[in-house]
């Protein structure tokens, strides 16, 4: 058994004592004096550099001399962590004039710098100790003597002062780390791991990796939770974290990573927001991998501009929002009750187990799939998802609700709600629905029940799921008349009205069995002896039949939209009252069906 522990791979550059030398940079040597041993205030330990600066419009630079080179030690995405400030804040200039920067030098006059801050970025326009960062193979925005090539001996700060100052020292560097920026977690059966515990060590030690803020925390690097060696236990709640906007590093730069299958993850309300400037965009927005099959679960989780999630078979993800976010990889977990808000990928959602994904609501930003798999032709259920501003109808804009990999077959997918759209890789879709109640009362203005009351229901316009007046032609052979229709999304037992075929058994309204996606078949009622000829159309009839003694018709099936429909009801008798037809028109709800009355007016 044992307590949490928390470490870093950060290597010290320089150290807290006296008698380091510190320098100017060629051609960023415009201030004054560095007091190597300064005092008045440090971040880290008792000593810090500082920079007098007196004058505008001017560059100026304060570095450590390590005294040899060190680019041995260097891995390939290893780092240099800077603790720096200016304390005037709005006399540095602004971070696309290099405000502050960051310096690498092979030599005082052989270096590269890169943009950290400025007036308008960072810390800043309200000033104080920042560490940032740069990975030292990114492009630098300035060198001299053709850049540091692959040398390290020289680090430190640059700054571009555009109001000088006439007391003090207020240009200030501390103590300057390298490596990949990895805060270490392990442990735990005992004293779990807590994000307040990791950064109150990490503020004890100024790493610069997982800071306490004002309501929550600073973080960027990488956050390893739990090592190929050693597991985790880290169970925490009601945590603001923010990801540090680090535009000079590697886009995976800042990452959560869990590793050892023994590890056990429980967050409930944490809140991960990575930085997104809107002057100068964002670089590595904090992606999250479960490396190993641990427990992970996370209740009522919040990240927002965050990159790719990608999770395992023990991750249990419930009432969790992703909010324009990079894509998610199922991996075998569950979700439930989730929200995919404007995915910013190009999908929202990886999935490998639709059945383990229930009551979840995605929300498209006008590109990009919701869910994309379906790999092989079967059978798939939708268990309460729910799709908003995808695209409406079938196709391959990238925009579909579903990207249905499997490329032969059939996919049948069951839903409830609005059918979702699909870009299928070349399966034939099939979308099975919830059934929804059809329902009409005839009744007189007198409020009487109608019984035996013919009732007819079809479809009014082309706006909805099924065919209105859509163009047909019919074979027949002997009394079946087989009608090819091209994607008529019908089922066997639906009826539908034929109309302008040249032959008069052939129009009317006839129960169908569907052979095919673009074929039915139904009886007539005598055997007209060839096929018809004309411009024949064919139109969904949603209800059809004689009003039972409580002078209602009903039916059910299942509508992948809202279907607007028109009609009527008709009495006809020989003997006794006789009534006018009455109009029925209405729209059936793709979740609530149609419930409607049809008033019978007396005919005097």
């Amino acid at each position: 058994m044992a307590i949490a522990t928390y470490n870093t791979d950060l290597t010290d550059i320089n150290a807290d004592t006296t008698g380091e030398t510190w320098v100017e940079m060629t051609n960023m040597a415009g201030q004054g004096a560095i007091e190597e041993a300064e005092t008045d205030f440090p971040i880290e330990g008792t000593y810090h550099a500082s920079q007098i600066c007196t004058k505008s419009s001017t560059l100026g630079s304060a570095c450590f001399d390590k005294g040899s080179d060190i680019s041995g030690s260097f891995d390939t995405y290893d780092c240099v962590f800077v603790w720096q400030t200016f304390l005037p804040a709005a006399a540095v200039d602004t971070f696309a004039n290099g405000g502050l920067r960051i310096i690498v030098g092979a030599d005082a006059s052989t270096w590269s710098a890169w943009k950290t801050g400025g007036n308008d970025f960072g810390r800043y326009p309200y000033g104080g100790w920042q560490n940032t960062v740069v990975w030292p193979s990114f492009t630098a925005d300035y060198d001299n003597g053709g850049g540091h090539g692959g040398a390290y001996r020289f680090f430190g700060s640059g700054i571009n002062v555009v109001s000088g100052i006439g007391k003090g020292s207020p240009h200030g560097v501390d103590i300057i780390r390298y490596g990949r920026g990895e805060i270490i977690t392990e442990y735990g059966d005992t004293g779990v791991a807590t994000f307040a515990d990791m950064a109150a060590e990490n503020d004890s030690n100024r790493w610069g990796l997982f800071q306490k803020i004002a309501g929550g925390y600073l973080w960027k690097g990488l956050m390893t939770l739990g090592t190929s060696s050693n597991e985790v236990y880290f169970t925490d709640a009601n945590v603001n974290i923010t990801i540090d906007n680090c535009l000079r590093t590697f886009a995976d730069f800042c990452k959560i990573e869990i590793n050892n299958a023994d590890s056990e993850i429980y967050w409930t309300n944490v809140n991960i927001t990575a930085l997104v400037d809107d002057t100068y965009g964002s670089l590595s927005i904090g992606v999250f991998e479960v490396v190993d099959d641990a427990i992970v679960e996370l209740t009522g989780c919040v990240f927002t501009d965050m990159g790719a999630f990608t999770f395992d078979s023990n991750s249990v993800l419930d009432n969790c929002t992703w909010r324009r976010c990079g894509i998610v990889t199922q991996g075998g977990g569950s979700l439930t009750g989730c929200l995919f808000d404007e995915s910013a990928a190009a999908k929202a959602l990886v999935a490998d187990d639709i059945t383990s994904i229930s009551g979840c609501d995605f929300v498209s930003d006008g590109t990009g799939y919701a869910i994309e798999g379906f790999s092989a032709a079967g059978s798939y259920t939708l268990n309460n998802l729910t799709f908003t501003g995808y695209a409406s109808s079938d196709g391959s804009t990238g925009n579909e609700a579903l990207h249905v990999l499997a490329s032969s077959g059939t996919v049948t997918i069951y839903y409830t709600g609005a059918a979702p759209s699909v870009h299928s890789a070349g399966a034939t879709i099939v979308k099975v629905g919830d059934s929804v109640d059809i329902t009409v009362t005839v009744k007189t203005t007198e409020g009487v029940l109608v019984e035996n009351a013919r009732v007819f229901v079809k479809a009014s316009n082309d706006t909805g799921p099924f065919p209105y007046q859509e163009s047909v032609t019919i074979v027949n052979s002997g009394t079946t008349a087989t009608v090819a229709h091209t994607g008529h999304g019908m089922a066997t037992n639906d009826y539908v009205v034929i109309e302008g075929a040249s032959l008069q058994a052939n129009n009317g309204v006839f129960q169908i069995t569907v052979n095919s996606v673009d074929e039915y078949e139904y009886t007539m009622s005598s055997t007209p002896g060839s096929s018809p000829t004309g411009a024949i159309t064919s139109t969904f009839v949603a209800l059809y039949g004689l009003s039972n003694s409580s002078g209602i018709v009903t039916t059910s099936r299942e509508y992948g939209d809202d279907q607007p429909v028109s009609g009527w009801a008709r009495k006809s008798t020989s003997v006794g009252q006789l009534y006018k037809p009455g109009p029925i028109s209405e729209t059936i709800d793709a979740e609530n069906g149609m419930t409607t009355s049809a008033i019978l007016i007396a005919d005097e």
